[in-house]
């Protein structure tokens, strides 16, 4: 049915819903950051940098850490772990940062790779965390770690007799040679 004579009007888009009220007891438990404070847009100016902080350079150590052991770079992972193991000593982390500090010392590239400080890395988290997920870990690198060190002492103890045997066949050789006549030439 079409009505005439009148004027069509679009319908009003509806308003926006406002702002939650602050004085909820859900907002006030909320962090501020997720509930930011009003301010009106033109009271708002740029910020100096030099008096922002420097988030890049204040980052966590541990999650400095993380990061670079992600991206494989662990010669800075093992100083970064070791850094938050120096200032945080009592953190809920430090289990985590010992394992990884341990790790990133051993898959180091060889110029920063420190097996010592790796197994102690490892022998520390495991005194002061005998039953952690983390501890039982590092107890099998330690326990592969010694075995490999072992096989290397091994290839090389007989890497040196094999080169012992190899001189002891050659001076029979020459002792041989010397005692055969030599034929004359047919």
């Amino acid at each position: 049915m079409l009505v005439a004579g009148g004027c069509h009007k679009k319908p009003s888009v509806p308003a926006p819903a406002p702002p939650p009220d602050t004085t909820s007891s859900s907002a006030k438990a909320a962090p501020a950051a997720v509930i930011p404070a009003e301010a009106e847009p033109e009271s708002m100016s740029p910020a100096d940098p030099a008096t922002l902080p420097n988030a890049v350079g204040a980052k966590n150590p541990f999650d400095l850490g993380q990061r670079n052991f992600r991206t494989g770079k662990y010669q800075q992972a093992a100083r970064a772990f070791e850094e938050f193991l120096s200032a945080n000593p009592k953190s809920a982390n430090r289990d985590e940062a010992l394992f990884y500090a341990g790790l990133s010392h051993l898959l180091a590239s060889d110029a920063g790779r420190n097996a010592r400080s790796a197994e102690a890395a490892f022998k520390r988290l495991i005194a002061e965390f005998p039953n952690n997920a983390y501890s039982n870990q590092a107890a099998l690198i330690l326990a592969l770690q010694d075995q490999v060190e072992k096989l290397k002492a091994d290839v090389k103890e007989r890497d040196e007799k094999i080169k012992r045997l190899a001189e002891e066949l050659q001076k029979l050789k020459n002792i041989d040679m010397q005692r055969r006549p030599s034929r004359p030439p047919e």
